[in-house]
């Protein structure tokens, strides 16, 4: 009896397992058969494949590097200033690097007219700043050679100098003065102390027609 018992529950085991892979075969076809038909009906599925590895492609990735965007700055203003006061040229000076450092560049420093027109034979400048009383030379006749090409030297003031906008710095600031200034060739006067917004203004306005752009 025992015997006949261990075959009866062989023989269950045996055919469990058989129902199991059935089944398994049978889920499997079902599921073939579902997305086949899928498939067939849209062509979209029928393309769809796994992604690939994007590719690393050195080029395109240069190519987004490579391109560099430079924006041109317009060249600053070139500035002499003109005093035979040693204090007022360095305060002058520190004024302009100071508060004018994103538009002027001082290129000539000059303590007398005389050393001002040798000067203009060599260099070009864009803007002068004038003081008025000067030995020798005032900053008028100074203006006058200028304008005359007069440079008292043995060359001639370069032509671009001759046209120069220049502007007077000083404390003879009276209207008649303002006057003879203008009659002379200057573009404008600004007083001594100097304030910096009648500065600047007095800047722009006489660089108007001047290109700064090089």
């Amino acid at each position: 009896m025992l015997c006949s018992l261990i075959r009866k529950m062989c023989t269950t085991s045996t055919t469990s397992l058989q129902d199991t892979s059935s089944l398994q075969k049978t889920t499997s076809t079902y599921f073939n058969k579902a997305f086949n038909n899928m498939t067939a009906s849209s062509p979209i599925l029928s393309t769809i494949s796994p992604p690939s590895s994007p590719a690393m492609s050195i080029e395109s990735d240069f190519e987004d590097h490579d391109e560099t965007t430079t924006i041109e700055q317009p060249r600053k203003i070139k500035v002499m200033i003109i005093d035979d006061n040693s204090v007022n040229l360095t305060i002058l000076s520190r004024l302009l690097n100071k508060h004018f450092a994103d538009t002027i560049q001082l290129t000539s420093v000059q303590n007398s007219g005389l050393a001002a027109l040798d000067q203009l034979t060599k260099d070009e400048v864009d803007l002068i700043l004038m003081d008025i009383d000067m030995p020798i030379l005032s900053g008028v006749e100074t203006t006058t050679a200028i304008r005359n090409n007069d440079s008292h030297s043995e060359h001639s003031i370069l032509q671009q100098n001759m046209n120069v906008p220049i502007i007077a710095v000083t404390t003879s600031d009276a209207e008649e003065q303002r006057e003879l200034y203008r009659q002379v060739g200057m573009a404008d006067c600004v007083s001594k102390p100097i304030a910096i917004p009648k500065l600047r203004m007095a800047i722009e306005e006489a660089m108007k027609t001047v290109s700064t752009n090089g």
